[in-house]
């Protein structure tokens, strides 16, 4: 039996503050997309955990959109750092196997970001090590769930309606880079629900718009592909690279909205190629994961079109 390798806990054990919890999440998968810049991470928590002398039973009831907290390490500072994590898998089948997705910011400030993209991370998958996961308790205290950050939908976050308002919603989903992941939890728990499909219902429809610099950075795109075709009344893929793309390229070349500066200094936001996928958008819930500046000319561009959404909610870094 090889020996788990724990970071930041000692092995059976949990760290407390301030009421927190936190158990060994062992880093089961470990996928490189991109060399150096995009990496699906897979942990695994356990089934159970002693606490005070008394064994608790673990339940996975994380919604879709919403996020975990988990000390991975810092490259820049060397230490162990607390970070929200955006699910992409769902409990739906995958219970206590936590999915995300990590990319390399390339920020000044990055730290965490770089340390997912080393050879530290692939040893520590080798040798079945583990990280920090948050856990917490029920209110009865008679199990521990996964923590999440998020216990009702804002405009600010990404949570999931609930299983009796999206079978029967129009969405549209933008995202960038690993801002699918919200969106990815959001599929795989419709397909797992048949998309809220009844014999008096005909579901939800979801349009996902993915944005990424070029094809290596698509992110479980042929699973996206083969969803749409196996749901093509519920679901539909389009794909959006920025600064690479195949001569055949079918899809959206360049941004999905771009803004100009015109005479005066103002700025105007072409929203065309977004209304070239969704021109009843204004029909629509959109829902977008991305940057702060993607969001602004998003927000900037449906207003001067007069394209006002059912419903707009927006999770950024």
């Amino acid at each position: 039996m090889s020996q788990t390798v724990i970071l930041g806990i000692e092995k059976g054990d949990a760290v407390i503050k301030a009421r927190e919890i936190f158990v060994p999440a062992v880093l089961s998968n470990l996928t490189t997309l991109d060399t150096g810049e995009i990496r699906v991470v897979e942990l695994t928590l356990p089934a159970d955990h002693e606490w005070e002398g008394i064994s608790y039973p673990i339940q996975d009831r994380m919604r879709p959109g919403t996020a975990a907290l988990i000390k991975p390490f810092g490259s820049r500072t060397k230490k162990e750092r607390r970070r929200m994590y955006t699910r992409s898998n769902c409990s739906l089948g995958s219970e206590r196997v936590f999915e995300t997705i990590v990319n390399h910011t390339h920020k000044d400030q990055a730290d965490t970001s770089i340390w997912w993209q080393t050879e530290e991370v692939e040893k520590l998958h080798r040798e079945k090590g583990a990280l920090a996961f948050r856990v917490e308790f029920q209110q009865d205290q008679s199990e521990l769930v996964l923590f999440e950050n998020a216990s009702k939908g804002t405009p600010s976050n990404l949570r999931l309606e609930t299983d009796d308002e999206w079978p029967s919603m129009r969405l549209v989903a933008l995202c960038f880079s690993s801002g699918i992941c919200p969106f990815l939890s959001y599929l795989r728990y419709m397909q797992a629900l048949d998309f809220g499909r009844t014999l008096d219902q005909a579901g939800c429809h979801m349009t996902l718009i993915a944005s990424a610099r070029n094809s290596r950075q698509l992110m479980a795109h042929e699973a996206l592909l083969d969803l749409e075709r196996a749901y093509p009344l519920n679901f539909r893929y389009h794909p959006v690279l920025t600064r690479e793309w195949p001569k055949d390229w079918e899809y959206t070349r360049g941004r999905i909205f771009r803004a100009m500066e015109v005479q005066g200094g103002e700025t105007v936001v072409d929203i065309c190629p977004l209304l070239d996928v969704c021109p009843d958008i204004e029909n629509t819930h959109v829902r977008m994961c991305g940057g702060k500046t993607a969001r602004f000319h998003m927000e900037q561009g449906l207003a001067q079109n007069n394209k006002i959404p059912l419903s707009l909610r927006t999770e950024v870094w």
